[in-house]
């Protein structure tokens, strides 16, 4: 048993420290064997067959020292090979011609005992952007190596970012794919903490997905930035220790009332309900916990008070665009003060404005159907 604890934490240290390796790769200037692809190559609509030939020439180029032994070749040929892909201009037409001709180098990376290997396909794939790079990505968040994990992850969010910034070569599924995956594996009862930030990183990207190039897949996270994080919070006891939980619903809920609030994109009813509940299960852990008397002092409030800041926030947003949604007149809805209250120690009247806000047969729960003890029990 205690060799295989060891051959494990060997392992994941390998992974750890090719990640750490990877993430130094910048943009830079380098010498390579062969030119720069063109600019008028990089930023072309369309890619003729001259073009497409200079893509497959300079892959090839790179191709011997990134599949070899050398560490130091390996990661100036993954610069080099992903250097294009992160220029300013680039098409959508350019990357799905690199990406057909990458695949046979990426296929070879994924074929490797290599971790580095792996690691590297994962690498390319995230500037890539397109249908396999994100079928690629999906392989990687179903891997049992804690390292690789952990950097699919980080390179579903550079999927999405490549998506935001160079123009879609992907559909809307396979977004929605990705953030499935992303969802799964966050939600398995062993991911670890480093996981967890790294996917709410990464779904925080994919909330802000344009919704008139990407439909749905904005809304998409949002649910699942929801699903992440409230069933976590709502497992504490008024005992537990809140801190990681707080944190990880801090970034969750700004990264969702940024979305919500974009009066440029659209957002599914789903995705508000899921909001709305992310909101008050943040704001719940507080309340519950000024009920249980387990309430840190005034004075040590800090990620308490911000965490239901980012709560309260968040609930405002989707109220306000449910009623959007609803058609319904919204001059009801009412921004809170339950954090400028903690922080000034007045607990009573955020539990009773708290309570009344969120309790059995509130507004929150009845229109949204929630259990009437959800957020205060």
């Amino acid at each position: 048993m205690i060799r295989f604890q060891l051959s494990k934490v060997i392992n994941i240290s390998k992974s750890i420290l090719c990640i750490i390796a990877l993430s130094l790769l910048t943009p830079s200037v380098i010498a390579q064997s062969g030119s720069d692809l063109p600019r008028s190559t990089v930023e072309a609509i369309s890619i003729n067959g001259a073009q497409r030939t200079q893509i497959e020439s300079f892959i090839e180029a790179w191709t011997v020292r990134a599949e070899g032994d050398n560490a130091a070749d390996t990661r100036k040929a993954l610069e080099a090979l992903t250097k294009p892909l992160q220029e300013r201009g680039v098409s959508v037409a350019f990357r799905q011609a690199y990406a057909t001709a990458i695949t046979p180098l990426m296929n070879s990376l994924e074929s490797s005992d290599s971790i580095g290997a792996h690691l590297s396909s994962l690498r390319i794939a995230g500037d890539l952007g397109t249908p396999t790079a994100a079928t690629r990505i999906k392989a990687g968040l179903n891997s049992d190596d804690l390292g690789v994990l952990i950097f699919a992850t980080s390179r579903a969010g550079q999927l999405f970012s490549t998506t935001k910034r160079h123009g879609p070569a992907m559909t809307p599924n396979d977004a929605i794919g990705v953030i499935d995956a992303l969802k799964a594996s966050a939600t398995n009862s062993s991911a670890e903490p480093e996981l967890l930030r790294a996917s709410i990183r990464a779904l925080s990207i994919a909330a802000s997905l344009p919704s008139n190039d990407m439909g749905d897949a904005r809304s998409h996270a949002i649910v699942a930035l929801a699903d992440i994080v409230g069933p976590r919070l709502r497992s504490l006891s008024v005992s537990d220790d809140p801190s990681f939980e707080l944190g990880l619903s801090i970034d969750a809920s700004a990264a969702s009332t940024v979305s919500i609030s974009d009066i440029s994109s659209q957002t599914t009813p789903e995705a508000v309900k899921a909001a709305v509940g992310l909101g008050a299960d943040v704001i719940s852990i507080s309340l519950r916990r000024v009920l249980g008397k387990t309430i840190e002092p005034t004075s040590e409030r800090d990620l308490t008070v911000r965490a239901t800041r980012a709560g309260e926030t968040l609930l405002y947003f989707s109220l306000q665009k449910h009623a959007e949604l609803s058609n319904v007149v919204n001059g009801n809805i009412r921004q809170t003060s339950f954090a400028d209250q903690l922080e000034s120690g007045d607990d009573k009247a955020f539990r009773n404005a708290a309570s009344l806000h969120l309790g059995p047969g509130s507004f929150v729960v009845t229109e949204f159907d929630f259990a009437d003890e959800r957020f205060l029990r």
